[in-house]
């Protein structure tokens, strides 16, 4: 009758010390390796980051913008100034290399061209289920035809079919062509 006592101390101390030793990673650990991730890329690229538009879009060699929902922007090529900028509806056609923010650096998903992907998917400016929100608020700065720009995107804000199984950021040649 006293060994009954001592089995279930014993079988609760096991199932505290097997679950203590658990090696799959918090959500806030992954957040926390996140913002570790970019703040390496920013740093390792000499990423000055900024907190408005320059004016006229006098964007300096580094300058990204970081933006209230975490993306980080900066515009490369205007696009065609003589377009009217984009409106809501407009279909979107987006062209871009998908990267990863480690060192080294590997692209992991590209439709920049026909050869990589002939028929490339499409979006609707302003419906936020159609693309990552990341790409929405892009276009909003973007606002041409055939502007190119480079973002980090955070996963919070990124495809949900890269997110959703972990949170990585990527970064993103971006080059967009506006349908009306």
């Amino acid at each position: 009758m006293r060994r009954f006592p001592l089995l279930i101390l014993s079988f609760f101390l096991i199932s505290i010390a097997v679950s203590s030793c658990s090696d799959t990673v918090t959500y806030a650990e992954q957040l926390k390796s996140e913002k570790a991730t970019i703040k390496a890329y920013l740093a390792r690229n000499n990423i000055h980051v900024i907190s408005k538009v320059p004016a006229n879009n006098d964007w300096g060699e580094n300058d990204y913008l970081l933006t209230s929902d975490g993306l980080y922007f900066r515009l490369v090529n205007p696009g065609d100034t003589a377009s009217k900028d984009v409106e809501v509806y407009n279909t979107i056609v987006p062209r871009y290399y998908e990267y990863t923010l480690n060192e080294p650096s590997d692209t992991t998903y590209s439709n920049w061209n026909t050869i990589h992907y002939p028929y490339p998917p499409s979006f609707t400016y302003g419906v936020t289920s159609q693309s990552c929100t990341g790409f929405q608020e892009a276009v909003s700065y973007m606002k041409r035809n055939n502007s190119i720009a480079k973002l980090i995107i955070p996963s919070k804000i990124g495809f949900y079919s890269t997110s959703t199984t972990s949170v990585v950021p990527y970064g993103y040649y971006l080059h967009i062509q506006i349908q009306k």
